[in-house]
Order: C-alpha cells, then sequence, then structure tokens
C-alpha cells in the first residue's frame, strides 16, 4: 500500500513542481525588489500557494522566497462505486526556496530581465510555520491629480508646495520630491514600481501629468526618470 500511494502521488508532486517552476519565472520580472510588494503579488495565487517568508532586495542581497506549494494528481480516476462520484485527486504540500540572482551590470549596463536567474531547491516543509500576509503595494491616491491642482499654490511658494504634497497623506513607501529649479516648482511622486507623476507649479500655472505614456518604448521600472528638476522642465516620454 505505501508502494502504490508513493506513486499515486507522484503527479502531485509534479504538478508542485511546475507550479513552482512557473513562480521562478515570474520572480525574473521583479524590478526594483520589494519584499513586501513581492510577497503580495505571490500571496495572489492562493488556491495552490503559500509564501513563508520573502526577504532580499533582487541587487546587493538576492531575492528570497521560501513557498509551499499544493500539488494535484490531476489524473482522471475511475468512480468509487455505483453512485459514479469519483475518487479524491491525491494532493501532496511540496516546500522551495528560491534566489533570484541578478548579475553586476558590466561598463554601468543595468542588468536586463533575462540575464537573471532563479535557482529552487526542494526543502522539507518547516513545522509550525506560520504563512504570511503582505500589504498591499503602495499606490498614489485614485484623487491625486484633482488634489494637486486644487491645494498647490499657484505661486513660487515652496513651502505651500510642500504643504499641498504633505496634505494627500501618501504610503511612505512613494518617494516624494518637491524642489525649485530656474523659476519653477517640481513635484514627483514615485511609486515602487517605478510609475511616476509630475506636477509643475509656475505664476499662476499648475500642471500634472505622467511622463510615462503607453507607446513609449518599455524599460526597467528602476530606469523610469521621477524627479523634481524633470518635472520643472516638463519632462515626458
Amino acid at each position: 500500500m505505501l508502494t502504490l500511494t508513493g506513486c499515486a502521488a507522484d503527479p502531485a508532486v509534479r504538478d508542485a513542481r511546475e507550479h513552482a517552476d512557473r513562480i521562478a519565472d515570474q520572480l525574473k520580472g521583479y524590478d526594483p525588489w520589494v519584499a513586501e510588494d513581492v510577497g503580495y503579488h505571490l500571496t495572489r495565487e492562493e488556491e495552490y500557494l503559500t509564501v513563508l517568508d520573502v526577504s532580499g532586495d533582487g541587487h546587493d542581497d538576492p531575492g528570497r522566497v521560501r513557498i509551499r506549494v499544493r500539488g494535484k494528481d490531476r489524473t482522471p480516476r475511475p468512480p468509487l462505486g455505483p453512485a459514479d462520484t469519483p475518487s479524491p485527486a491525491v494532493v501532496v504540500f511540496v516546500c522551495f526556496n528560491l534566489e533570484v540572482i541578478e548579475p553586476a551590470p558590466a561598463n554601468h549596463i543595468k542588468a536586463r530581465e533575462e540575464d537573471r536567474s532563479v535557482t529552487i531547491t526542494e526543502i522539507n516543509c518547516p513545522k509550525d510555520v506560520p504563512w504570511r500576509t503582505f500589504r498591499p503595494p503602495a499606490r498614489l491616491p485614485a484623487q491625486t491629480d484633482s488634489w494637486l491642482k486644487k491645494h498647490l499654490p499657484t505661486t513660487l511658494d515652496l513651502d505651500a508646495a510642500r504643504r499641498a504634497v504633505k496634505g494627500l497623506d501618501l504610503d511612505p513607501r512613494i518617494r516624494q520630491d518637491v524642489a525649485a529649479y530656474d523659476g519653477k516648482i517640481g513635484i514627483a511622486l514615485r511609486e515602487p514600481d517605478g510609475d511616476c507623476l509630475f506636477a509643475q507649479v509656475w505664476p499662476n500655472i499648475v500642471q500634472v501629468w505622467s511622463p510615462w505614456h503607453s507607446w513609449a518604448p518599455p524599460v526597467l521600472p528602476a530606469e523610469r526618470a521621477c524627479s523634481a528638476a524633470q518635472a520643472a522642465n516638463g519632462y515626458s516620454y
């Protein structure tokens, strides 16, 4: 019976390993690596995946993910009896450590996503380790554009501009850059995934825009421009 049970579990183990391979492919795309955000996105796969831990920053410190995967034998099985009730599928839980390695860029050129590698190590599932929960990624509030247009000063008052941005009560993970350049005030608000919102203030004029357009060539989030100086100069791409 033990031998037969082990054989029946093999397809379920393969299913778990295939899930782990797909997760490894996803992990290559996270840049910048924010452990809390990576963990949150992985927990969306809660049907078969439990996230035990996420750490590292993906650059100086490799990104590390420890997961427990629910594998299922999806092989059709004959019914148990005359009621035509199918026999239950074999389910197993397999645990993995995944490590994301990004090689050091040469000649100051940033490593590309395809240059990253993920090592997968199958481990014994730890006992008594609670599954992790993660807060959602930081996002600008939906009313940010209208708030800035309404509350930013129409004079070159840098303190008033900073108070207007502070009034948004933004998640601290959103980088805020407010400064004066060449007779204008620039405001740059950058989400952790690289999305950016610009505002520009000069006498009697307030403008708010996103510098990155859908038709722009794709670049890594870390390479996206998002500074107060660029906002003051009216940058867009």
